[in-house]
C-alpha cells in the first residue's frame, strides 16, 4: 500500500478560503479578504486546541487511518466526509471513510472514540437519528457501513455493524462483550499475536570499566552488549530480534526490570516483559497489531496526559510486514490468530 501524492497545504486550505470568499462574497483577490480568513482560521484552531472531545476524536480518526495503512491489507482506504456534498435527504449523515477490501467490496467506515472513566464496562452508545443517517447514507450508496469504535480503557478496537447496537428509547448501546463478539476487524487485516516467555533486553556490563556500588546502592556502568532473549533462549537473527523488540516495546505485557550484582559490582540489567497471566499452554497473546499500533501512536502524540500532535509519521504497510508472510521461526515461536465476528443479534454475519 502507497500515499498517493497530495499537497492539501495547498488545495485543502485555498478550497476553504474559497468558500469564506464564497460566504463573506469577497474577491479572492482583495487584501482584506486573505486577512479575514487568516483571523477565522486562527480563531477556529485556538478553539479546537480547547476542546478535549474533539481533539482526542481527530486523534483517534487520524489513529485508525493511519493503522489500516499501516497494515496495509485494504486495496483503498479514503476519507468519504471531506469536500463539499449535496443531498436531497439532509437526514443522511457521512462516514468518516470509505474502505475497498482485498476482495474488492467496498464498506464505510465511521470512527468513534469512547472514553469509559470510571466505569471500565461503561456501553459506548449513540443518538439514534445519528446511526440511522449513517446507515441511510449507506444504503444510498449501496455499501455496508461499520462503526470502528476505540475502547481507549482498554487500548482496543472493534468493527461493528449497526446490528450490533440495542435500542434505549432515542439511544443505540453497543456493550464491550457485544462488540467483540461481533468484531470484524480481521477484515481489515488485523490479528493477535502470541509467543513464549518471558521476552527480554539484557544489557551486559563493560568489566573494563569500574562496576562497583557506592554506599548509597547506586552505580554507574558502561554498556558492553545488548542481548535479546525469549523465554531464556538468544535470540540472534537479526529479523527475530526486530520482532520480538516490537512486541516488548508495544505489546501489552507487564514490565520489570531487576540487576545482578557479584560482589558488590553490576552485572547485567534485565529489562523483561511477562503476560499478566499465565495459563499454561507454552505461549501468552501479546497483542493485536491494533492494540500495538495504536500503543506506538499514543506514546508519538500524547504528553503528561495531553494531546499534543493528531498525526504521526508511518510508512503504509509496515505493520503487515512486520512479521513476513513466509515467516521461519528459529528461536521466537510465534501463533497468529484471526478473530471471526460471529452473527450479532439481528444481523448478519
Amino acid at each position: 500500500m502507497k500515499r498517493l501524492p497530495r499537497d492539501p497545504i495547498r488545495f485543502d486550505i485555498f478550497n476553504a478560503y474559497a468558500v469564506y470568499g464564497r460566504e463573506e462574497r469577497l474577491s479572492l483577490r482583495d487584501p482584506a479578504a486573505t486577512g479575514g480568513f487568516v483571523n477565522q482560521i486562527r480563531t477556529s484552531i485556538q478553539g479546537s486546541l480547547s476542546n478535549d472531545a474533539l481533539l482526542y476524536g481527530r486523534r483517534t480518526e487520524s489513529m485508525f487511518e493511519a493503522m489500516i495503512a499501516s497494515i496495509g491489507e485494504v486495496e483503498i482506504l479514503k476519507q468519504e466526509d471531506s469536500g463539499e456534498i449535496y443531498v436531497s435527504n439532509d437526514a443522511l449523515k457521512v462516514p468518516d471513510f470509505r474502505l475497498v477490501l482485498a476482495d474488492g467490496s467496498q464498506v464505510l467506515v465511521e470512527v468513534k472514540n469512547h472514553h469509559q472513566g470510571t466505569d471500565a464496562m461503561k456501553p459506548f452508545e449513540l443518538d439514534k437519528d445519528y446511526l440511522d443517517g449513517l446507515v441511510g447514507y449507506a444504503n444510498v450508496m449501496k455499501c455496508d457501513l461499520f462503526l470502528a469504535v476505540y475502547w481507549s480503557r482498554w487500548n482496543l478496537w472493534t468493527l461493528v455493524p449497526p446490528q450490533a447496537f440495542h435500542e434505549n428509547r432515542n439511544k443505540r448501546e453497543l456493550d464491550l462483550l457485544n462488540a467483540m463478539k461481533a468484531n470484524h476487524m480481521a477484515s481489515l487485516g488485523d490479528y493477535s499475536i502470541g509467543t513464549r516467555f518471558p521476552l527480554s533486553i539484557v544489557m551486559y556490563a563493560d568489566k573494563a570499566e569500574s562496576r562497583f556500588l557506592g554506599p548509597d546502592g547506586s552505580g554507574d556502568f558502561r554498556i558492553s552488549n545488548v542481548e535479546v532473549y525469549c523465554a531464556g533462549t538468544l535470540v540472534a537473527k537479526p529479523e527475530e530480534r526486530r520482532i520480538a523488540t516490537y512486541l516488548m516495546f508495544y505489546g501489552k505485557w507487564h514490565y520489570e526490570s531487576d540487576a545482578k550484582i557479584v560482589k558488590n559490582e553490576i552485572e547485567s540489567v534485565e529489562h523483561r516483559w511477562v503476560p499478566q497471566e499465565d495459563n499454561n499452554q507454552g505461549f501468552e497473546i501479546v497483542g493485536s497489531l491494533g492494540e500495538m499500533f495504536s500503543t506506538y501512536y499514543r506514546f508519538f502524540t500524547q504528553e503528561e496526559g495531553r494531546v499534543e500532535r493528531l498525526q504521526v509519521n508511518f510508512t503504509p504497510g509496515s505493520l503487515g510486514q512486520l512479521i513476513p508472510k513466509d515467516y521461519k521461526r528459529d528461536v521466537l515461536p510465534l501463533w497468529r490468530f484471526r478473530l471471526k465476528p460471529s452473527v450479532p443479534s439481528g444481523g448478519q454475519e
